[in-house]
């Protein structure tokens, strides 16, 4: 069982909770405020910064700034706060600034760490990459410019008097000068394919592509990530966020199951169920002289060369459901449906070798031995199932949504240590048949990246 996560707001009001240790600060209705002036206010969403920022060391502590500063909340940009998060982070004045100065439009707001770059009326929208890599240039330059600057001056100080200023250089961040001329547009796909000619076979190309490896892995948990905060999923959200992230065609997306299906069978082998063999078929499986059919989602061979099938719910599926009467948790409907769908695929697989069990008009077997291709023969001798569903943001109804009479009967504290604890009993309950959440999953390919990186 993999340690409970915590969520980007969890994390959040633990940074928060140090801020309101301090007397003139204080949380209301999820505001932060001094002498009853909203520094900040947030959800599980965003973090909105008002226009005020607050300098306990100065005489005038509260200041009038003219933008104000907003920061979608996940795992990723928390990153962007620094241990005192009283204040938005100091890049987002440089970026105003920058934009202020090379247009005539008096920008009054931007969004940090926003899944593009764009800009709305007075409002500018910038990505997590874009600002670091900004914010690097200028720093960058910052030291060029005190380098040339101490340079020209030495002649000065050593005629005038007779001090001898050390030289100075600053070194260059050429994987931002890499950046600076593919976003220019005069590096070609020509250019990069001679550079890369000119590198050296053997190991410093084997770190390169390693480099390359880990930089996909860490990419795909956090755009998955960022499909589990959305937790409202619908077809249309499914089709944009398939098409923006990954390249697929709205076309080719049905709804939020699908694209999770098509992200795992495409991505999902290696880097997150970490098996030699993992299977997608659209293909039923019949039952001779009945209209008994099932269909799996994905069929994952194990290092032992058995079967685990594979389950997949919607990744904003709500796990638990609360009977308020009983104060008890207990599977969702659609965690039961999935119990029951694994329980028959489980049932099917066992009978890989009967004739009566077919896909595509072969025995389970046969077929799931021409998909792997000759590589290892099956034989099922242990088969489980695996249900994926929902996250930890979806582990239960949202606390918040429930009916004021609930909340009387039980603390948020309480409702959510209950929960948890549900989650993980349930989770112990079933025989051959393992139930995991989207939040999980990527922690466990975490933990395999962070191996990698140790090794």
């Amino acid at each position: 069982m993999a340690s409970y996560k915590k969520s980007p707001l969890e994390k959040l009001k633990t940074k928060l909770n140090r801020l309101t240790s301090e007397p003139e600060i204080k949380e209301q209705n999820k505001k932060i405020k001094v002498r009853n002036k909203i520094l900040l206010e947030y959800s599980s969403r965003l973090i909105k910064y008002s226009k005020r920022r607050y300098y306990p060391s100065k005489i005038d502590d509260l200041v009038e700034e003219y933008f104000i500063v907003k920061i979608p909340l996940n795992h990723k940009n928390l990153n962007l706060l620094g241990s005192n998060p009283i204040n938005p982070p100091f890049g987002a004045r440089k970026i105003i600034d920058l934009f202020r100065n090379v247009s005539t439009t008096l920008f009054d707001s931007i969004t940090i760490g926003a899944t593009q770059n764009k800009i709305s009326g007075n409002a500018i929208s910038i990505t997590k990459e874009l600002y670091d890599t900004i914010l690097k240039i200028d720093k960058e330059e910052g030291k060029d410019k005190k380098a040339r600057f101490t340079s020209r001056i030495a002649p000065f100080l050593k005629s005038d008097y007779a001090i001898t200023v050390p030289s100075s250089s600053v070194g260059r961040n050429y994987s931002l000068l890499l950046k600076e001329m593919i976003a220019s547009g005069e590096l070609t796909k020509t250019d990069l394919i001679a550079l890369s000619d000119k590198l050296d076979s053997g190991e410093t190309n084997q770190v390169i592509i390693e480099k390359q490896v880990k930089k996909q892995v860490k990419w795909l948990i956090e755009t998955i990530e960022e499909l589990l905060e959305d937790t409202n999923l619908n077809a249309t959200k499914a089709k944009d966020f398939g098409k923006e992230k990954f390249g697929y065609s709205k076309a080719s997306i049905t709804g939020p199951e699908h694209l999770i299906e098509k992200i795992l069978s495409d991505y999902g082998q290696f880097t997150l169920f970490g098996v030699p063999a993992l299977l997608n078929t659209d293909k039923y499986v019949l039952t001779t002289g009945s209209q008994s059919r099932s269909q799996f989602d994905l069929i994952l061979i194990t290092h032992l060369g058995d079967i685990e099938v594979v389950e997949l719910k919607r990744t904003d599926e709500t796990i638990l459901d609360y009977d308020s009467s009983r104060g008890k948790f207990y599977p969702s409907k659609s965690l039961s449906i999935a119990v029951a769908q694994a329980e028959r695929y489980i049932t099917a697989v066992t009978k890989d070798n009967d004739e009566e069990y077919k896909i595509d008009g072969k025995k389970i077997r046969e077929y799931i031995n021409e998909q792997v291709g000759g590589t290892t023969f099956i034989e099922t001798v242990r088969p489980t199932a695996l249900i994926l569903i929902g996250s930890w943001e979806t582990l239960t109804k949202d606390y918040n949504k429930l009916t004021a009479e609930t909340r009387k009967k039980v603390s948020e504290s309480d409702y959510n240590d209950n929960g948890l604890r549900a989650y993980r009993e349930i989770k112990n309950s079933y025989r051959n048949l393992k139930v995991l959440n989207y939040s999980e999953l990527l922690e466990h390919a975490r933990t395999r990246l962070e191996i990698m990186k140790s090794e």
